[in-house]
C-alpha cells in the first residue's frame, strides 16, 4: 500500500516549487494567461515540479473540466494505447482559479463530487481573504454527504498566494473551521 499524499505533504511540495521558479512567476504575474500557463500546464510547470517531489505524475490538461490531475500509474486505467489517459482514480485533484472573487464555489463544489485522496485549490485574493467567499466555501463543504470523512482525513486543501512578498498559505477544511497548515517559507 501506498502512502497516502497529505495536504501537508502537498502544501511543502508546491511552497518548494513555487519558490524554484519564484523569478519567472513573479515576471509573469499580472500576465493571467502565461502565468496560470506556467502554475499547470507549461512544459516546466509548478504542478510538475510538485508532482515530482511527491513521487506522483501529472497530468497538466483538463481533464473533465478539472484543470490538472497528479496520478500514480496504477490511478490509470490498464492496457491503453501509448499516450492515452483515462483514469481509474485520482491521487490528486487540481483547480487554479486567479481570484477567489470570481466565484470559487464553483471549484470548491466540482472538487467535492470527485473522489481524489487529496482535493486542492490553489487561488489568490485580491486584498486579504474575503471572509464572505471563505466561509461560503466552508459552508459547501460542510453541507456535502462526505463532510465529515473530508475533515478526519484533512483532504481538502486550499492555497492562498499574493503577489506582495510570493507569501503560501494552505488551509484544510475541518468541520469547525478551517485549520492552517504551517509553513516552512522563511
Amino acid at each position: 500500500m501506498q502512502k497516502r499524499i497529505s495536504a501537508n505533504d502537498f502544501f511543502h511540495a508546491w511552497v518548494a516549487s513555487v519558490n524554484e521558479m519564484k523569478i519567472i512567476l513573479q515576471d509573469n504575474w499580472r500576465n493571467a494567461t502565461q502565468f496560470t500557463s506556467l502554475v499547470k500546464s507549461s512544459e516546466d510547470c509548478v504542478l510538475k515540479l510538485v508532482a515530482k517531489q511527491l513521487g506522483l505524475n501529472c497530468y497538466p490538461h483538463d481533464y473533465y473540466s478539472l484543470d490538472s490531475v497528479l496520478y500514480r500509474d496504477c490511478d490509470l486505467v490498464p492496457d491503453l494505447p501509448e499516450h492515452s489517459y483515462w483514469f481509474r482514480s485520482l491521487t490528486v485533484a487540481f483547480e487554479h482559479e486567479n481570484s477567489i472573487n470570481s466565484g470559487i464555489f464553483k471549484e470548491v463544489s466540482h472538487l467535492l463530487i470527485l473522489d481524489p485522496e487529496l482535493r486542492v485549490l490553489v487561488t489568490y485574493p485580491i486584498s486579504g481573504i474575503e471572509e464572505r467567499e471563505w466561509e461560503y466555501s466552508h459552508s459547501i463543504i460542510s453541507g456535502s454527504r462526505n463532510a465529515d470523512s473530508i475533515s478526519d482525513q484533512e483532504n481538502f486543501l486550499v492555497i492562498f498566494g499574493g503577489e506582495s512578498g510570493f507569501v503560501w498559505e494552505g488551509y484544510v477544511y475541518k468541520k469547525n473551521g478551517w485549520k492552517k497548515l504551517e509553513s516552512r517559507q522563511n
